[in-house]
């Protein structure tokens, strides 16, 4: 808890021009908004690893729109540094609201996975409710292999000192729960592959000892970007992201997430290892939803970012929380980068949520031909930040609403393959304006329809014919156009 406000400063230096006057706005609102506001209990998670913890978006950072869609009142405690030294960037450090950081590296924000964190943490209310605050202490660095965290090594020594002094600054109640990590793409001795995995525990461990009362008993391990599409293996050929995924998966207090189905910045950086800002946001949401996962906080069944899973099984799903037919399936932020997800047999949902995935698309599809469909119930459809597909049949089991936001488009089969969408039932199709609404149906169906106004555009087939809403008293039908 904070005692009292105190008004963050950044260091000087010239910003990049990438949406300058836009994104220092959002910063500068950020920090100067509520970053001095008291919390009941601070929940803290230390943030550390190297340039992709650090947040090095030197071409294509996360747009001012972004940023202002993901804003938290997290707080955070910017102790990043020079690997060479552990001489840290920001001299005179103050808890503040989490806000892309201006060390004087080069001159660029720097936006690791602490934004994108705060901000689904307190989305889903996780350790947010009655007055309390996620707190992330950032110490991380600009380079290096995992050298650079053994116990004498000026990094972690800078690290150790961060952690003290921010612990050391909140006043009132906090609690330590998890190391956030990631770092690995810089390891390059034979001994840093290969004893990765012993030197991320002896971290944490020493990590625990500077903390309170020994509370911290959690982390999550990020899997290591490529350098260019290439990484340095070991004599046996392993590689510091497969030992550290095959160690985590073993640890109970550990978790994973994965990174390499994210972009990578597109200008400024010929070492094709940074990910642009867009990818740090959801690489934020991961870490938040595999902390939950091993804390076993509340949430509602989200698609994780296992991309090789099918979505009518227990893999696809964060702590293996599948949806049912009383609970709704939502792909958000942290969901995978995979445009097109597959159903083995069934897909049993409440409803489905389409939240900001990556993609910025969901194309539900049947693994095999003929033998899926998704069964949808009272909640029906969302899509608040994405648009949805559903290239398989839709049996609908209870009245419903599809509610589309402004801009979102829900797509119900195609013009060559059309799909039938079962159940006698009233649906309302709730619609902002440049909302859309495709149909191509393989028969009519018996379905009680009430529009929005202005009407939803539509593009209707039935049975590959051209068709069209009809009103009918209160309701509309979807009749063959003549």
């Amino acid at each position: 808890m904070l005692s009292r406000p105190r008004v963050p400063r950044l260091n000087s230096g010239r910003t990049s021009n990438m949406g300058r006057g836009s994104i220092r706005g959002i910063m500068m609102a950020t920090l100067f908004g509520v970053a001095a506001a008291q919390a009941e209990t601070s929940h803290v998670y230390i943030l550390t690893g190297q340039s992709n913890s650090l947040g090095a978006v030197k071409g294509t950072p996360a747009s001012a729109e972004q940023l202002e869609r993901y804003k938290s009142d997290g707080l955070l405690w910017n102790g990043n540094m020079v690997r060479s030294t552990g001489e840290k960037y920001e001299k005179n450090p103050s808890w503040m609201t989490v806000a892309p950081q201006q060390p004087k590296l080069n001159g660029s924000l720097c936006m690791g996975p602490e934004y994108g964190f705060c901000s689904m943490m307190q989305r889903r209310k996780w350790h947010t409710a009655n007055g309390d605050k996620v707190a992330v202490i950032k110490a991380s660095l600009d380079g290096g292999g995992n050298s650079c965290w053994l116990a004498d090594a000026p990094g972690y020594k800078s690290m150790s000192s961060t952690i003290k002094a921010a612990l050391s600054a909140l006043k009132g109640r906090s609690q330590v729960h998890a190391l956030l990590y990631l770092q690995g793409e810089s390891d390059q001795s034979e001994e840093e592959i290969t004893e990765a995995p012993a030197r991320f525990l002896d971290l944490l461990a020493r990590v625990g000892k500077e903390t309170k009362k020994g509370s911290l008993k959690f982390a999550v391990v990020g899997e290591c970007a490529t350098w260019g599409g290439n990484e340095n293996k070991n004599a046996s050929g392993d590689t510091t992201a497969k030992l550290l995924g095959d160690m985590a998966r073993k640890k109970k207090n550990v978790g994973w997430v994965r990174t390499r189905d994210l972009t990578k910045i597109t200008a400024g950086d010929n070492m094709k290892v940074h990910y642009d800002g867009k990818s740090q946001l959801t690489i934020g949401a991961r870490y938040a939803y595999a902390v939950a996962t091993l804390e076993k906080l509340p949430f509602t069944p989200t698609r994780n970012d296992a991309p090789e899973a099918a979505v009518d099984s227990p893999s696809a799903w964060w702590a293996g929380k599948m949806p049912t037919a009383e609970q709704t399936a939502t792909w958000d932020a942290a969901a995978a980068n995979v445009e097109q997800e597959k159903v083995n047999k069934l897909l049993s949902v409440a409803g489905i949520v389409v939240n900001d995935p990556f993609s910025g698309r969901i194309l539900l599809t049947a693994a095999k031909e003929g033998m899926a469909h998704v069964s949808l119930g009272s909640k029906g459809i969302a899509l608040k930040q994405g648009d949805l597909s559903l290239q398989l049949p839709v049996e609908t089991t209870a009245d419903q609403s599809w509610k589309l936001a402004e801009g979102r488009t829900l797509v119900v089969g195609s013009p060559n393959a059309p799909v039938s969408l079962g159940g006698a039932v009233a649906i309302s199709v709730q619609n902002k304006p440049g909302a859309a609404l495709q149909l191509h149906l393989s028969e009519l169906p018996q379905v009680r329809w009430t529009l929005s106004s202005p009407l939803p555009a539509a593009e209707i087939t039935v049975a590959g014919k051209p068709a069209k809403f009809v009103r009918q008293g209160d309701t509309y039908s979807i009749v063959a156009e003549e």
